[in-house]
């Protein structure tokens, strides 16, 4: 038993060690192991490593360090000057029966009425209304107006005669964008000349300098700097004009270095954002167009293959170019980049149904468990194989010829479908999924992950059905649903 834990325990190591896991530090205290997935500016997702779970987190579950760490790694804030932040408290509650947010400080929490501030306005809201009240994490400008931050800074910091105080505030107030305050302390931190680091207190002098003299510079690139962290579509369009008009307005400005570091990190998380926007787009468009597609009157078979495999992917790329308002040629490029991402390699499930048998018995066992089974057996005893399916056709063939025989001298019409008779009498749902899933295969777009099978529910994987014949006797026919292919074909593409 001890000996079973412990290998446990070093397979577990082992796959941990395989993994880029972190630790990260929750707001409630606790640690958890983890492998982060994806993240945006509402949040991220996480692969738990003792259970294999996801978790989806928003930034304050974490505490202000870890968030921090995560954003910048996927490019989310900036070395320095990220804005700072501030733990504040989010109040939902009903006014005039509909529910609304607020997001402030709590200044009064005495009475019947919660007192919050936001931006120097108090709102009074009747606890009786009240629907629910968490803590949250906002940037400090959301809440606080730059005087009433360093009002509230300055009265927990104290600096007093110490320098490097009076540069850590400097430094808070210069993420908080209040880059005239941080110049005074800054200055003051200076003027006592007892800083243990006199060098950073140099380049932090200089550097506020430098945004006070371009503040306009400044105050562009913290937009795109706010624009990039939301992370959001509108956040990004809005970004992308910012970064047009700095490079309009500004081509000898200072600030250029800084400028090209942002625009480097935006173009990162805007393409990760988009790449994986388009991909879900995209393959919400494949069901759109194959649903109108189908019911195109006259419509054939060849033409539908011919179409998933030519045109469909322009008329696809067209219609996400317009939802984002993008060049078709960047959808394409945002499109191919999409395994980079996690939502980009989100496979999901195609299936031809009943009609799967259109693709010919190897095509709907290529890649799937049956078909490797199949391929091990022709390869033991190819000879034998070879000889039991002459066999099998023959008798096949004969059998057919007795139904439609039989079918004839009724009136009536053999069961042998041809490929376009089963499309003009199949289902529009059944016709539109077949559409789908062939796209999904043979347009050259889709990467597929996985292929598999279920037995036909007529024949249950025999490939042939038992019908009363002539004298009636029973005899084996192929199955008028699979056409002795015995399988349905799925599988799942990103």
């Amino acid at each position: 038993m001890i000996r079973t834990c412990c290998l446990l325990l070093l397979l577990f190591a082992c796959l941990c060690a395989g993994l880029p896991s972190q630790s990260l530090q929750l707001a409630d205290g606790k640690t958890l192991i983890a492998q982060v997935e994806d993240a945006n500016g509402d949040g991220l997702r996480v692969r738990r490593l003792d259970n294999g779970g996801t978790l989806d987190l928003r930034w304050d579950h974490l505490t202000p360090e870890c968030a921090l760490r995560i954003k910048q790694s996927f490019s989310l804030a900036g070395e320095e000057l990220t804005e700072v932040t501030v733990k504040v408290t989010e109040l939902r509650y009903s006014v005039n029966g509909s529910p609304t947010t607020l997001i402030g400080k709590i200044i009064d929490d005495s009475g019947s009425v919660i007192v919050v501030q936001q931006r120097g306005t108090p709102y009074r809201i009747p606890r009786q209304d009240l629907l629910q009240m968490r803590p949250i994490e906002v940037p400090v400008g959301q809440v606080f107006t730059k005087d009433e931050f360093y009002n509230v800074r300055l009265q927990e910091l104290v600096p007093g005669d110490n320098a490097d105080r009076h540069m850590l505030l400097a430094e808070e107030l210069m993420k908080a964008r209040d880059y005239g305050h941080a110049l005074e302390h800054l200055d003051k931190a200076k003027e006592l000349a007892n800083s243990k680091d006199p060098a950073r207190l140099d380049e932090r002098l200089e550097k506020v300098k430098l945004y006070i003299a371009a503040q306009k510079e400044r105050e562009t690139i913290d937009q795109i700097q706010i624009s990039r962290a939301r992370g959001t579509q509108v956040d990004f369009e809005q970004g992308s004009k910012l970064i047009a008009q700095f490079d309009k307005e500004f081509p000898m400005s200072k600030l250029k270095p800084e400028f090209e570091i942002e625009r480097k990190r935006f173009s990162e998380s805007r393409t990760r954002f988009f790449s994986q926007a388009v991909a879900i787009a995209w393959r919400t468009a494949i069901q759109t167009l194959a649903e109108k597609k189908q019911i195109e009157p006259g419509i054939t078979v060849a033409a539908i293959k011919q179409y998933a495999e030519q045109k469909m992917s322009d008329e696809i790329a067209q219609i996400v170019a317009l939802r984002f308002k993008f060049e078709v040629a960047e959808v394409k490029a945002l499109f191919s980049g999409r395994a980079k991402f996690p939502k980009g390699k989100q496979a999901e499930n195609f299936s031809y149904g009943i009609g799967s048998w259109l693709l010919g018995e190897q095509a709907v066992l290529k890649d799937t468990k049956q078909g490797k089974e199949q391929d091990k057996d022709v390869a033991a005893s190819a000879t034998q194989k070879d000889e039991l399916a002459r066999i099998a056709k023959a008798l096949r063939e004969a059998a057919d010829r007795r139904r439609v025989a039989i079918q004839g001298a009724q009136g009536g019409q053999a069961k042998e479908q041809t490929e376009q008779g089963w499309f003009d009498t199949a289902a529009r749902t059944e016709r539109a999924s077949w559409l789908r899933a062939y796209y999904g295969e043979f347009s050259g777009q889709l990467t597929v992950t996985s292929a598999f099978t279920q037995p036909c529910m007529t024949c249950f994987g025999q490939g042939s059905i038992s019908e009363m014949g002539q004298g009636n006797k029973v005899e084996k026919v192929k199955c008028y649903l699979c056409h002795g292919t015995k399988w349905l074909r799925g599988f799942t593409a990103y």
